[in-house]
């Protein structure tokens, strides 16, 4: 997988200003433009929007046309699947990653092998459905209705679909195949408006279908076994040719996290079927987890028996054009948290890793320590990644996350100059060998700033009988940061370097970084000078963004 850290600076780019407004009028759009609007894509007002006009509503409309699926029901299991903002092209993609998937659709390795069974169909490779999507809707068009002529489906009954969809689902269980069937009759009853790839607004129309398919069953799944993480939905996983029976009575000492690079069904269909892989647990952009398999048992996850020995594995899904969400984000440090204190593992870089980190035993000793320079330098490194040596999970904010668990990222997990978190709402860097993180709780909160200079971060008044902080720029607690501060700071790109301390960061020109300012005490936020925010306004204006 390739650095996520591009596509979400992509991401943040606000919105430039073409004209002066007036003062009450500027500070409303200015805080509009700093803040976050994500659409749930629940069927909201799209006021002025074009919807069902775009190319995907198109190819949508041309493979329910060509195989005599329902249009609408095409469009459920893609929303369901989350799929309908997965780029037209992936051409970047880890061949022989985990999760397969492939398109809207999200075509997977499940008890039924939807990708292979839409290659045959289709005269496609495997890796063409994957790259393509276009091309991977129309092939799992094609599987749908196949599967819906040997089940008697009929075009103007979208109830009579449900087996094939269930079929569809690649679940192994029926539980879990029938809770997704729901899911899918549930969406084509709510409808609504929902966000395509591009900025693409695609429309389902309410569909009147009986209660009895439409209800939520979801609840039902936390009684098929219980899990050990509590909260946590049991996956029924054979092991057969797929993960190993105890662990040869070797101790838990790592945690090792994944990504996956499909949605939540694919991504669980996929482990729980496909030979030769397997992970204890995963953990959805929701929040959501399940289990796979025990803890107790060796679970082939790293691409390296030594450490699948000794390890846990966790998958999470995500994708490298999105970041992971903070409700993922949490949800994983609560099942860290369990783990390393179940085990009485050290809440550390050297023991909380990533798959990159792993060694790979086809260069060096399966049992050589994990790699300890920079995530990107890892993930370069072909002594790394397991067997296969692969690069998840991407631009995880380790420097955010450790934290969470009562740990502490790797100064080069973070670089010199200071840098937004993901969600903007904190900002952290490497400052004499240790990881600094504030709080982004004033006006505008983080703000991205060109490559080479420090993000900044606007923190609210926080009380205090001492005078304001005066320490130098070696202190990680300094406020008042600008990146003339940090010349004296020893930059590296983090790859291994003879005499090199590999605990470095890397250089502050492959990322951007953040100054770290406090709010007045003085006044409200109207304490902004007009002058101030007119200037602000005017840089943001004429500022090109930083590239990643």
């Amino acid at each position: 997988m390739t650095s996520k850290r591009g596509e979400r600076c992509a991401n943040r780019r606000a919105s430039s200003i073409s004209s002066v407004l007036a003062i009450a009028a500027v500070a409303s759009f200015f805080s509009a433009a700093c803040s976050s609007n994500a659409n749930d894509g629940g069927g909201t007002s799209n006021v002025g929007v074009d919807v069902n006009s775009g190319a995907l509503s198109l190819t949508f409309d041309h493979a329910a046309q060509s195989t005599g699926v329902p249009r609408d029901l095409l469009l459920a299991i893609a929303r369901v699947e989350d799929g309908l903002e997965l780029p037209a092209q992936r051409t970047v993609l880890e061949i022989d990653n985990a999760v397969p998937a492939a398109g809207p659709l999200m075509l997977r390795r499940g008890k039924l092998d939807t990708l292979a069974r839409a290659a045959v169909l289709s005269g496609k490779t495997e890796l063409e459905l994957r790259q393509n999507s276009d091309l991977a809707l129309d092939a799992g068009a094609r599987v749908l209705a196949e599967l819906g002529t040997k089940s008697g489906a009929r075009a103007e009954d979208l109830a009579s679909w449900k087996a094939a969809i269930e079929d569809m689902s690649g679940y192994a269980d029926d539980a879990h195949r029938e809770e997704y069937a729901h899911r899918v009759f549930a969406t084509l009853a709510r409808g609504g408006v929902f966000d395509g790839r591009d900025g693409e607004k695609l429309s389902l129309g309410q569909h009147d279908l009986p209660p009895t398919l439409t209800l939520d069953i979801s609840e039902a799944l936390h009684t098929l076994t219980t899990a050990q993480f509590a909260g946590a939905q049991w996956i029924p996983t054979s092991c057969n040719n797929k993960c190993t029976i105890g662990r040869a009575g070797n101790p838990v000492q790592y945690v090792v996290i994944h990504d996956t690079e499909g949605g939540w069904d694919a991504s669980v269909a996929t482990l729980q079927n496909d030979p030769g892989k397997s992970v204890q647990y995963i953990v959805g952009t929701d929040g959501k987890v399940a289990q796979f398999v025990t803890e107790e048992t060796t679970a082939w996850h790293a691409g390296n028996f030594y450490y699948n020995q000794r390890s846990v594995g966790i998958e999470h899904v995500g994708y490298a054009s999105k970041p992971y969400t903070e409700a993922e984000y949490a949800a994983s440090a609560k099942l860290v948290s369990y783990l390393t204190k179940k085990y009485g593992i050290t809440p550390d870089r050297s023991h909380i890793i990533g798959h990159q980190q792993i060694p790979n035993g086809t260069k060096i000793a399966e049992s050589a320590g994990p790699c300890v320079t920079s995530p990107s330098a890892c993930a370069g490194n072909v002594d790394f990644g397991g067997a296969d040596h692969h690069t998840d999970p991407g631009d995880w904010e380790w420097a955010t996350y450790m934290p969470r668990i009562g740990g502490a990222a790797k100064c080069n997990d973070a670089t010199t100059l200071w840098n937004c978190s993901y969600d903007l709402k904190k900002a952290f860097r490497c400052n004499a060998g240790k990881v600094a993180v504030e709080t982004c709780d004033g006006t505008n909160a983080c703000e991205v700033k060109p490559s080479g200079q420090d993000d900044v971060c606007n923190m609210g008044t926080k009380p205090t009988s001492t005078p304001p902080s005066t320490s130098t720029p070696a202190d990680p607690g300094n406020v008042n940061v600008s990146p003339g501060d940090m010349a004296g700071v020893a930059q590296t790109t983090g790859a291994p370097v003879a005499g090199d301390d590999v605990s470095a960061p890397p250089a502050a020109s492959d990322q951007g970084g953040c100054s770290v300012s406090h709010a007045s005490g003085s006044g409200s936020a109207s304490g902004f000078g007009l002058l101030a925010l007119v200037g602000m306004i005017a840089a943001l204006g004429t500022r090109r963004r930083r590239a990643a």
